[in-house]
């Protein structure tokens, strides 16, 4: 049985969550995070499911400043999404020992917990759970993540009804910058705004700045932070501040 602080505890944890794979999920959470810390802020910053190379745990490791099995509990090195690993190798993915694992991490000196989701809300994890199943089972405030490009719109917005229609609380969509931005990038943001539901405590939509092709080097993480400290501190103030 979880206890009455682990309960409390979901309602500070949030999911960021794409609405495709390889989106910037990983360098959008591990900028955040290293923010919040730098606030003074305790957090636990996780990617528990990760699969193709170790870089991104390796990131997020870098950002919060701990070991990497810290951040990590599922790990295979084929670049395949665990419900297809499942599929190819027999075994089954242990959602149960994941959800314990995060649950395990409450911890009363953490303020704050922040999970990387694996591809899109409805990418399955297993054969009977998505990362939406994840979210319902962390009672967990969604960020949703999506790059600024021509499509993002219809993309985010199946996103935002998908996640209404389970009853997940979304906190914010955040729109990566990209190295290119097309005629639609300056238009993105409004109208996401525009044509969205009325969703019960939503933090708005925000624009994060491209940070070129080393976004996600650690040696940069500080450079990188202070090039997104605008739009960084818009979030936590919106997002963070009014449940620490």
């Amino acid at each position: 049985m979880i206890s009455d602080f682990a309960l409390n505890q979901t309602k500070k944890t949030f999911l960021t969550v794409g609405v495709d794979t390889a989106v910037g999920k990983t360098v959008f959470s591990g900028l955040f995070g290293r923010y919040i810390i730098n606030k003074g802020i305790s957090l636990r910053l996780v990617k528990p499911l990760c699969s193709g190379g170790r870089k991104d745990i390796e990131f997020l490791a870098a950002c919060s400043s701990v070991e990497q099995e810290k951040i990590n509990f599922w790990y295979d090195d084929l670049p395949i999404s665990p419900a297809a690993w499942e599929l190819r190798s027999g075994k089954k993915v242990d959602f149960e020992g994941t959800v314990s694992w995060l649950k395990d991490g409450f911890d009363s000196m953490v303020e704050c917990t922040l999970v990387e989701g694996v591809g899109g809300l409805l990418a399955p994890i297993t054969f009977e759970h998505t990362v939406a199943s994840l979210a319902q089972e962390l009672s967990s405030r969604l960020i949703i993540i999506a790059q600024n490009r021509v499509g993002v719109i219809n993309h985010v917005l199946l996103t935002l009804e998908a996640a209404i229609s389970r009853e997940l609380s979304v906190a914010c969509v955040i729109l990566m910058g990209q190295e290119e931005p097309d005629a639609s990038t300056v238009h993105n943001a409004e109208i996401i705004r525009m044509h969205m539901l009325n969703i019960h405590d939503f933090k708005g939509v925000y624009e994060f700045p491209w940070l070129g092709k080393e976004a996600d080097n650690p040696e940069l993480m500080s450079t990188n932070v202070k090039k997104a400290k605008s739009v960084l501190e818009q979030i936590f103030d919106k997002v963070i501040n009014p449940i620490i």
